[in-house]
């Protein structure tokens, strides 16, 4: 008994371990029954240069909180709970436009390939995301000034089907 009990233990700290390794390379995975989910969420982000703030002003772009990590953490989680990996076969890469205002608040989200039938599954993007809108960024800055701000994410979606 006490043998079954180590063994156990010793196989679940090895599969958490492999968890652990996949995010550190970068790429999230996500299973069901007939749909193997990638989705690669390419880091550094696309800061858009601020308008009004020239190359000898201080800026600092708007974080979220807990980090790109954190932000990179949680938008995978959302997708993999909203986005129905049974209905989509989603292949190359996505952009999600995020504006952000000297609040700090999300004040529009795009989402850029259009493509021919992607309508549901943008709208599935959209409303992951949304999960994560709630929180307030901390804004982008010119000389210590909260400015508006734009971010782009770039998601690279690998999805293997089998037949069962």
């Amino acid at each position: 008994m006490k043998r079954l009990f180590f063994l156990v233990i010793f196989g679940s700290v090895f599969f958490r371990a492999q968890d652990i390794e996949d995010q550190q390379e970068g790429f999230f995975y996500s299973e069901t029954s007939k749909n193997f989910f990638r989705v690669d969420i390419k880091k550094p982000f696309d800061y858009y240069k601020v308008p009004g703030c020239t190359d000898d002003m201080q800026f600092v772009r708007a974080q979220f909180p807990g980090g790109d990590a954190e932000f990179k953490k949680e938008l995978f989680m959302y997708i993999s709970a909203y986005v129905d990996k049974e209905v989509y076969v989603v292949n190359g890469p996505f952009y999600m436009n995020i504006n952000i205002s000297k609040e700090g608040k999300i004040t529009k989200l795009d989402i850029t390939p259009k493509v021919e039938n992607s309508g549901m599954f943008l709208r599935d993007l959209k409303y992951a995301f949304g999960k994560i809108q709630k929180k307030t960024w901390t804004p982008s800055k010119c000389n210590n000034i909260p400015v508006d701000s734009k971010i782009r994410v770039q998601l690279n979606f690998e999805t293997e089907s089998a037949d069962m």
